[in-house]
């Protein structure tokens, strides 16, 4: 009861962090804030600096591993994997996590309209804020790192699908900002917004498990 109570607190923090910090980058953003374009101007000239043609091939190619859909299939895998191996929560947990998360950022790119970068090196339609592949990657990352990972038995295998993850995740979130299909500030707002959800899943679950148990 004690390590459940620690848990829930942990992942009040954690909704409550990330929900206002997404809500800050969001008026940021409408309001066009000098910060933001200042973190912005930062990021990109980060992303100019280390540019070439064949990185600028390699990182096209990659982009298209992270779209939601390509996140959706993925997530649909290890439901359908966990499904088989009577993981039947899991299984449910993992559908409704990447379901909800693509929901919720196409819902808030409508809201905030905000248009991509000038200079893309790819073409992309659609808006900017949040970045919808680094959103529906972190939401899939974090289905491997809590919900995979936790399942698997060799201890060497759970450190490698967890730093792989994580890079992937990373890479990702870089993508974006180097092809200039997404400000610095959309890939934030799609970290924040992919754990804001989760921990949203995370506390509902958890009372709804509570509740079978009583």
């Amino acid at each position: 009861m004690r390590i459940r109570q620690q848990a829930n607190r942990f992942w009040w923090g954690v909704a409550m962090l990330t929900w206002l910090s997404f809500l800050i980058l969001a008026m940021g953003v409408h309001f066009h804030a000098s910060w933001i374009g200042d973190f912005d101007a930062w990021g990109q000239q980060l992303a100019i600096g280390v540019r070439q043609p064949s990185r600028t091939i390699f990182f096209k190619w990659f982009a298209l591993l992270g779209t939601p859909s390509a996140n959706t299939i993925i997530c649909l895998l290890i439901s359908l994997i966990l499904w088989l191996r009577r993981h039947r929560f899991e299984a449910g947990w993992v559908l409704t996590a990447q379901v909800g998360i693509n929901a919720l950022m196409a819902i808030f790119k409508m809201i905030m309209q905000r248009p991509r970068p000038l200079g893309k090196l790819v073409a992309q339609a659609g808006y900017s804020f949040p970045s919808g592949h680094t959103t529906s990657t972190a939401t899939m990352v974090l289905v491997i790192l809590l919900i995979v990972i936790p399942l698997c038995h060799s201890a060497s295998v759970r450190f490698l699908l967890g730093l792989i993850s994580l890079f992937w995740l990373a890479m990702m979130g870089f993508d974006r900002i180097y092809l200039f299909v997404h400000y610095p500030s959309d890939v934030l707002a799609g970290l924040c917004l992919s754990l804001g959800w989760w921990s949203v899943l995370r506390l509902s679950f958890s009372h709804v498990l509570s509740k079978q148990r009583e």
